[in-house]
């Protein structure tokens, strides 16, 4: 596979004229799951993809934004022109070296900001172009659905919890996990952070999380990454 431990003579060598990008975020995932979750996540689901597809896997960029987890250390991010302007200037690094693609696999869902930013890349004018897969709509799919005990999975819930039981059950700690589905819309994160609808930084019940969930849901992330960005492709191609 074609990640940062291959040559430059390599990535040239295989013909490849897309990129993909694990966007993540450090943030605070309750008292039970590590501060870079959303990093393993995008990253395993990236390099999946990438080894399916022959794609140039990106390092996972582990700094979003994420202003709705501030207030308790272990969450750093961005401002969301600072990461708009990142993503437009690796855009148009990458179409410089002849890239003609680039995937953003987004695993944070507060990185609202990629959006925008796909807009822009993708209406420039530019060879390259921008698909943007938002691993939050993979986990409301009918499939993922299918697989959860639980509704209203936002933040360290039961897909996150089974997700990293899958991909790194070391870094997990169920004995410290507990349930909090707030009384609040999702988008009440614009105006408040996490802390004020939850004390433990919870959105969800990871208590019902298993290591089988978990690998049931990653190949169903995978797939659905792989279906989405060949349906974004058929209407790139017809532009």
């Amino acid at each position: 596979m074609l990640n940062d431990r291959s040559t430059a003579d390599e990535i040239v060598a295989s013909g490849t004229r897309t990129a993909v990008l694990p966007i993540g975020s450090t943030e605070q995932h309750g008292a039970h799951l590590p501060v870079g979750t959303d990093n393993r996540i995008a990253g395993a689901v990236a390099a999946a993809f990438a080894e399916r597809t022959g794609a140039w896997l990106l390092p996972t960029l582990p700094i979003s934004t994420c202003r709705e987890h501030l207030g308790k250390k272990g969450s750093v991010g961005v401002t969301a022109a600072t990461f708009l302007a990142l993503l437009k200037d690796i855009a148009a690094s990458l179409e410089a070296e002849g890239f003609d693609r680039l995937v953003l696999v987004v695993g944070h869902g507060g990185v609202f900001v990629a959006g925008p930013a796909t807009r822009e890349i993708d209406s420039d004018g530019g060879a390259l172009k921008a698909v943007r897969v938002d691993l939050v709509a993979a986990m409301e799919s009918s499939e993922a659905a299918a697989i959860l005990d639980s509704r209203g999975n936002l933040h360290a819930c039961e897909y996150e919890t089974s997700l990293m039981l899958h991909l790194d059950p070391t870094a997990v700690h169920m004995d410290r996990a507990v349930d909090c589905v707030p009384d609040a819309p999702r988008d009440a994160l614009n105006y408040a952070p996490v802390f004020r609808f939850s004390p433990s930084g919870v959105w969800g019940n990871p208590t019902l999380a298993t290591k089988e969930k978990g690998e049931r849901l990653f190949a169903v992330l995978v797939d659905w990454t792989v279906r989405y960005v060949a349906r974004v492709e058929g209407i790139l191609g017809g532009r």
